[in-house]
């Protein structure tokens, strides 16, 4: 419920004040917290901070049906350089720069063998090829949560060998008690 009250303020005349502790929260929280989410989806589809409507909790402002999320850094970075928000069009283009870093990553590895030393090139280059291969993993297989329940019934034997373990337990306690 909104609350007003009058407010006085030195020389002018009072005036009507909404509380603004009590208006209604009708904007996300900050969405910097959700950038620490672990485990957010590449797909928008897939994130549980999607609209009401298509069955997240309507957190996200930035999201859109079919597109990837530009929340995560890595496929934020990738829409920037990219333009789209699609992932049928970022995909080819993220395995492209893949292979191009691993040709770069193959030449300077061969050229630290030559020179028997350790190059911070080479580094580099196996970091920026990790990551782009987890990324290009992530937006390629999806992952489903699958909740297999087993239920059996007890045969009469294992019934009665129960219950006596029951009855047994039970003349022990009172044993001990007297």
């Amino acid at each position: 419920m909104v609350e007003q009250y009058i407010k006085k303020v030195d020389g002018k005349d009072p005036k009507l004040v909404t509380d603004k502790r009590t208006l209604p929260k009708t904007k996300p929280p900050n969405l910097k917290h959700l950038r620490y989410s672990r485990k957010l989806p590449p797909k928008c589809d897939d994130c549980p901070f999607r609209a009401k409507e298509d069955g997240g909790n309507g957190i996200c402002i930035y999201y859109e049906p079919g597109a990837a999320c530009v929340i995560r850094n890595d496929i934020r970075k990738a829409v920037q350089k990219y333009g789209t928000r699609n992932p049928e069009q970022i995909l080819p283009l993220l395995r492209e720069e893949f292979e191009s870093q691993y040709e770069k990553l193959k030449f300077f590895g061969t050229v630290e063998n030559m020179s028997n030393a350790l190059d911070a090139e080479v580094t580099k280059r196996i970091s920026a090829v990790n990551s782009l291969a987890k990324t290009i993993n992530e937006m390629t297989t999806k992952k489903d949560t699958i909740e297999i329940e087993r239920r059996s019934k007890l045969s009469d034997e294992k019934r009665e060998e129960i219950a006596e373990i029951i009855r047994l337990h039970k003349q022990r306690n009172e044993s001990s008690e007297e």
